[in-house]
């Protein structure tokens, strides 16, 4: 059977040396003409047309000069990041988290921006990109793309949420769409839990080709990267463990739990921190009391107890996913720290079970947002590259879009408006 081969016309062929051009100084940042020659491997005159035709474009700048060993100053050219920027998001019960990022994943701005009783996806995606861009002395125009961490399962393809957590205010069928059709940008929902995974990827943990991430605080979740790439599953709801029934084993210290909500939800931690004697009234002033005495008696045998509990929730994912590595993460998990992680390993060795290493979180600060902004800045990047096809494409050149970069599901998207 015969191929039919396209051939590599002048305008395809500028297309990808401009793109190539303007990823080089992503990557490494300024350079001159003749080192983007030498390091994309075309010749000097050519390099020369790159950086104009990229100039032109307005996306790339002079940023000074740099004396060669022979002949004048050589002008330095860096990529211009402010050409597009994204939004991440971290979606809570109470306001949003909001960041400004470029295509480098540099932090431009943030903003933590408290919700009233009349809050909508709208008006909390609108405040939290008006407070972040301000922050950041952006104009609101400049963000291309928003990704957004909830307390709910994604479904990839159609948007909807379910299973959700505490996310009041919110539509449960096509956000996804309505943001889009609203604000005029792609918008990517993301389960947050997943969110923390892609952080503690990038935190350090790119060296292990599979790692599950256990998150514990007032509600559950199970993150998953293997090879490299999260695991969503077929509608997004992968890793919601909480609906799953407790073993028979567990009825031997704990006969009321249903699931394993039950059994390692923010409620119980009360109650078993109440029985052993951590000091506080609430979560979070449980929480705050084991920080300040890690080492007390009765943080001790809190943690030892709770370990038992999270051998028996983490044991299924260690039997099926078989991780290289599983990390605790969350605000119980982050309380426990290495002790936690410890008495679990313990309680699984007791098994039958396989042991996976375990370890506390390498992100103990805002997992979610951390994630949502290596997100959006990799979706920014795609933009910007295809702002390189798109500029050739109105001079004649075929367009050569990003693979990374998702196009609107929407059409018809009209401009920001942040009026209200």
């Amino acid at each position: 059977m015969s191929r039919t081969h396209i051939p590599g016309t002048p305008g395809l062929l500028r297309t990808i040396n401009d793109r190539a051009a303007l990823e080089l100084l992503l990557d490494t940042g300024p350079m001159t003409r003749s080192q983007i020659g030498d390091l994309t491997g075309v010749s000097r005159p050519t390099s020369s047309q790159i950086v104009a035709r990229l100039e032109t474009a307005g996306l790339i700048e002079a940023t000074g000069a740099v004396q060669g060993a022979r002949g004048p100053q050589a002008v330095m050219y860096a990529a211009r990041t402010d050409v597009v920027v994204g939004l991440a998001l971290d979606v809570l019960p109470t306001g949003v988290q909001a960041s400004v990022v470029d295509a480098r994943g540099n932090v431009l701005g943030t903003a933590d921006v408290p919700t009233s009783a009349e809050r909508t996806a709208i008006r909390d995606v609108r405040a939290a990109w008006d407070a972040a861009c301000a922050d950041a002395g952006v104009p609101v125009e400049r963000v291309g793309t928003i990704v957004a961490g909830v307390q709910a399962a994604a479904d990839p393809v159609s948007g909807d949420l379910w299973l959700v957590g505490d996310l009041p205010g919110w539509p449960l069928l096509a956000v996804r769409t309505l943001l889009e059709q609203e604000l005029g940008v792609p918008v990517r929902i993301e389960n947050d839990v997943n969110l923390a995974t892609i952080a503690e990827r990038d935190a350090g943990r790119r060296t292990e080709k599979s790692f599950a991430l256990l998150w514990l605080g007032g509600g559950i979740g199970l993150g998953t990267l293997i090879d490299g790439s999260l695991h969503h599953g077929a509608t997004g709801a992968a890793g919601e463990l909480g609906y799953l029934p407790v073993p028979v084993t567990v009825r031997e210290y704990d006969d009321h739990s249903m699931n394993l909500q039950d059994l390692v939800g923010g409620r119980r931690f009360e109650e078993l921190a109440g029985r052993h004697g951590v000091p506080g009234e609430t979560y979070d002033e449980i929480l705050a009391a084991m920080a300040a005495d890690p080492d007390s008696p009765a943080v001790v045998a809190l943690v030892e107890d709770f370990g038992r509990r999270v051998a028996a929730v983490v044991q299924p994912v260690v039997a099926v996913v078989e991780p290289h590595l599983l990390v605790l993460g969350g605000p119980t998990c982050i309380a426990g720290g290495q002790r936690l992680a410890d008495a679990t390993r313990s309680h699984l060795i007791d098994t039958e079970q396989g042991v996976a290493p375990i370890a506390p979180t390498l992100v103990p600060v805002a997992p979610v947002l951390r994630g949502a902004e290596a997100v959006v800045a990799a979706d920014v990047r795609s933009l910007l590259l295809d702002r390189v096809s798109l500029h050739l494409a109105d001079h004649g050149a075929p367009p050569v879009s990003s693979p990374a970069a998702r196009p609107s599901t929407t059409t018809g998207a009209r401009a920001p408006s942040h009026s209200g």
